[in-house]
């Protein structure tokens, strides 16, 4: 099920981890810019550029238990890739947190559902450019463009916001409208402040175990080119470390998803790596 390849310093039995990475590089449903299949692969490359030790929480890499599953073969086929994804769960201890590295945003849904599984209720915190609500799209309801449409009919997702938002068809706008879908627009972080958003946003989920998803085009690409979808005027990399920092202490699992890397000159993959291991420095630190 797994094709080898280790983030830096993730070297632990995956039988005792505390944090268990997963690569899911599937990119069939792309509908603008291919080539986030790439990603897993990217971000474990610049993983390697970081000193092991993490001064804002005096955590030592060397000193946690993480461990890297490889990636997952999953084909083209939306369904059947949702699937393993599902599977791989088998190989990833019932006490550990997943970290999952995309691929397409399409990957989150069957991640959440596994995680609400084990967790019981879960509440989901999704930084997109894109409102996702799409009940079906090219021709797939497992559509990237559908992700947090399916999120929601996750048995077990008991609150859901969404961070960074900035585009949608309108009628999508309108389905979270008739539906009570909370979203956060990157305009509303702008002039209200992240820390303000976020705070509104974990009182409207509402649980104190959180799912966080990172769509890496909800970040500005003026910091993440290199993405499948980019969008302008989005979230700062300051604004998602902000949110990684406060969200990782309760969180019961992260993905990271939609960087391309063959769009810059590695930046967006470098800050992929640099985010989730702050994720998991502030998830132990919080720990201790």
């Amino acid at each position: 099920m797994f094709n080898r390849s280790n983030f830096a310093d993730a070297d632990a039995d995956p039988e005792v981890a505390d944090f268990i990475i997963v690569g899911a590089p599937f990119d069939a449903t792309t509908c603008f810019r291919s080539g986030t299949r790439e990603g897993p692969e990217a971000v474990r490359r610049a993983s390697y550029n970081f000193e092991t030790y993490i001064h804002r929480y005096s955590i030592d890499f060397n000193d946690l238990l993480v461990a890297d599953l490889g990636d997952l073969y999953l084909g083209a086929d939306p369904a059947d890739a949702m699937e393993t994804i599902r599977e791989s769960f088998g190989f990833i201890p019932e006490g550990a947190t997943p970290i999952f590295i995309g691929g397409e945003h399409s990957i989150t849904p069957s991640i959440v559902a596994e995680v609400a599984r084990r967790r019981g209720e879960i509440g989901v915190v999704v930084l997109d450019a894109h409102l996702d609500l799409r009940d079906e799209y090219g021709g797939t309801r497992y559509s990237h463009a559908c992700a947090s449409r399916r999120i929601l009919e996750v048995e077990g997702v008991a609150g859901y916001a969404s961070i960074g938002i900035r585009s949608g068809d309108l009628k999508e706008y309108l389905y979270a409208e008739e539906r009570g879908v909370s979203y956060h627009s990157s305009d509303e972080v702008r002039e209200r402040g992240i820390e303000a958003v976020l705070e509104e946003a974990l009182e409207e989920v509402g649980c104190d175990e959180i799912y966080l998803s990172i769509d890496f085009d909800a970040i500005d690409p003026a910091f993440a080119p290199g993405v499948g979808t980019p969008e302008p005027f989005g979230l700062s990399s300051w604004d998602v470390r902000h949110i990684v920092e406060k969200v990782a202490p309760k969180a019961v699992g992260l993905d990271a998803n939609e960087i391309a890397p063959q769009y810059d000159g590695g930046q967006t993959a470098s800050l992929g790596a640099k985010l989730i291991r702050e994720f998991i420095a502030s998830k132990a630190a919080a720990s201790r």
